[in-house]
């Protein structure tokens, strides 16, 4: 595939109510500039809303050269309300390259 994507940060124990940042690696495999979307998935599903996330490379569209690799951080605030059972959330992404925007000339 095109994308490649690193989680830099692999795991973290979350304090709920407090700011967390974690770090993601995403390399572009394309031979041309790119503009990738990324979207995010949190497992179990249920637990989504408990995660609140302040800032994310997934809010925008990202530009890449050719074979470029950036990092990006997302920054996150885990809920107080969790149900106390969960011990355990997996923040995922997944990358979508989205079609050629064209200027048109004016």
């Amino acid at each position: 595939g095109v994308w490649e994507l690193t989680p830099v940060t692999k795991q973290m124990v979350v304090q709920p109510g407090e700011l967390h940042e974690a770090r993601f690696v995403i390399r572009s495999h394309a031979t041309v500039p790119v503009v990738g979307q990324a979207v995010p998935s949190v497992a179990p599903a249920y637990t989504a809303r408990y995660l609140q996330k302040t800032e994310c490379f997934c809010f925008t569209p990202q530009d890449f050269g050719p074979a470029q690799q950036r990092e990006f951080t997302v920054r996150f605030i885990v809920d107080p309300d969790l149900p106390p059972q969960v011990d355990r959330m997996t923040l995922a992404y997944s990358m979508y390259t989205l079609p050629e925007r064209k200027l048109a000339a004016q």
